[in-house]
């Protein structure tokens, strides 16, 4: 793609206004090599990411204190994405075959026309969104014209159970209520919202009583998770960006009280080290998420066209107007094929799940991205191994007979280079599968056949259907299910096995009943 491109869809003003808005130092791609590992697991590298973080403004209406924007002191409010630039983009994630869209910002709300415009032409092309949004300029009425395009969640942003101390956070007189009446009228509307925390020296005693007050509301899910120090204070010259290990489990340990106590789901947004939580039975809720970045599933794209692998980082991997989003993606190789894991972390068995915890957080604390997360203790502190579910009755329906079929939402991705299907359950959760049982759920699916398990031949066809099941991947008249509501969806195959001895060695502290 040639640089006429960007000055095709930049107007005379935004080339003028264009500059670099990385602030920190990083080291040279070449000093970073893929890690060994214990582990037999083999990962698998994308062509393209399934979910984009796309930032349509830079404009917002408050300056949030740990806000990882790097533009925020310099640019805010200059950079937006227009509708010609909006149509480049979606032309891009067609052609890459993008499942997920998340529209966010700045304040996405404060480009509400552009905001529909996207959100309206996603959906006509079978992409799904969601919104990240702080609510303070929703209406029900906005609301419910963007449902009527097809949105159906709301991430928003939550600070203090506080009045005085969420004006203090945002740095916006007034912004507590505005966000409850933001929350209502989406609720109203018929939005599903999730609310997240971004635990600081500020909030980190409130996530309870947020929490409760937050399920009165009608929020469907609660966040909390760590603060990362941001790109204008990767040293955190106030010390005001940075939680403890104790500090994170306890907030942890406040989301569990909240399930427990309302029956609230819960769930953190950043990866956490699971030697940090030790006991995975415990802290099940919050294992397996990983890195979505690591995992080759996100991308970030701010609204001058600069790119990220992660959204707090603010190295640029080059304008995607520019050299368009294969390419772009393709430079955050890095990112994807284990050259950031921790080099301490090779003798662990749960590396594949982990991922070295937060890369982030590693390279604020170190200025490496391959370097110890701070929250990191060492894997002889993972004391209780994560049981996985065993779906015993979807089994034993499968294998009596029970038909299947593959909804018409499900979404397939073939991936050429490594010879395997992505398929998309909804939204932004996506597995991998293997050629051979994509291109059958894709034949039962485009046939709109029922199937048994008789006809499946392939390689582990009972507990793979059983799992597929589990996930919502395919449906069966014959079998109710409970969808689990709770934890996070992870993948066995990146599990180790508890009756390998090399397991509790690598894990003295493991106890195994």
């Amino acid at each position: 793609m040639s640089n006429n491109k960007k000055s095709e869809i930049f107007s005379e003003i935004d080339l003028k206004r264009e500059k670099s808005h990385q602030l920190n130092n990083y080291p040279d791609e070449k000093t970073y090599l893929p890690k060994s590992k214990v582990t037999k697991y083999k990962k698998k590298v994308y062509s393209a990411p399934t979910v984009i973080n796309l930032e349509v403004t830079e404009a917002c209406n408050v300056k949030c204190r740990h806000c990882y924007n790097p533009w925020r002191d310099t640019s805010a409010g200059k950079f937006n994405v227009d509708e010609k630039k909006f149509d480049f983009l979606l032309d891009e994630f067609i052609k890459n075959k993008v499942f997920h869209v998340i529209i966010s910002g700045g304040e996405p709300l404060a480009r509400y026309d552009l905001t529909c415009y996207a959100i309206d032409k996603l959906h006509k092309n079978n992409i799904s969104t969601s919104l990240n949004s702080n609510l303070m300029l929703a209406t029900e009425e906005k609301m419910s014209k963007l449902k009527s395009l097809g949105l159906d969640h709301v991430l928003t942003s939550w600070f203090s159970f506080f009045k005085k101390e969420t004006d203090f956070i945002t740095t916006y007189k007034g912004s507590f209520q505005k966000i409850i009446d933001g929350i209502k009228a989406t609720v109203k509307s018929g939005v599903r919202v999730s609310a997240n925390t971004i635990v600081t020296q500020h909030n980190k005693n409130t996530i309870y009583d947020s929490g409760k007050f937050l399920h009165s509301l009608g929020v469907s899910q609660f966040f909390a998770h760590r603060v990362i120090p941001p790109a204008y204070d990767r040293s955190d010259k106030n010390k005001e960006h940075h939680t403890t290990i104790q500090e994170s489990k306890f907030s942890l340990d406040e989301l569990l009280r909240l399930k427990k106590d309302t029956g609230m789901k819960v769930g953190t947004l950043i990866n956490y080290p699971l030697c940090m939580l030790g006991d995975l039975e415990k802290y099940k809720d919050f294992v397996g998420r990983g890195c979505p970045t690591q995992s080759g599933h996100r991308f970030s794209i701010n609204s001058n066209g600069q790119t990220h692998g992660c959204v707090m980082e603010d190295k640029e991997y080059g304008n995607v107007y520019e050299i368009g989003l294969k390419e772009a993606y393709a430079k955050t190789i890095s990112w994807r094929n284990e050259s950031y894991l921790y080099e301490g972390c090779k003798g662990c068995h749960y590396i594949d799940v982990c991922q070295s915890g937060c890369r982030m957080h590693g390279m604020a604390a170190t200025g490496r991205m391959d370097q110890k997360d701070p929250l990191m203790p060492g894997k002889e502190f993972i004391v209780k191994p994560y049981k996985l579910e065993k779906d015993t009755h979807i089994q034993s329906k499968i294998e009596t007979g029970a038909k299947l079929y593959v909804p018409k939402s499900i979404r397939f991705r073939f991936e050429e280079v490594e010879n395997f299907y992505l398929l998309n359950i909804r939204w932004g959760n996506t597995i991998e599968i293997s050629k051979e049982e994509g291109d059958f759920l894709i034949q039962m699916q485009k046939n709109q056949k029922e199937f048994q398990l008789s006809d499946c031949k392939f390689e582990n066809a009972l507990n793979r259907l059983t799992g597929f099941i589990a996930k919502e991947a395919l449906k069966s008249k014959d079998i109710e299910i409970e969808v689990r509501k709770t934890g996070v969806n992870i993948d066995p195959a990146k599990l180790p096995n508890i009756e390998n001895s090399e397991l509790l060695e690598s894990h003295p502290n493991l106890e195994i009943l």
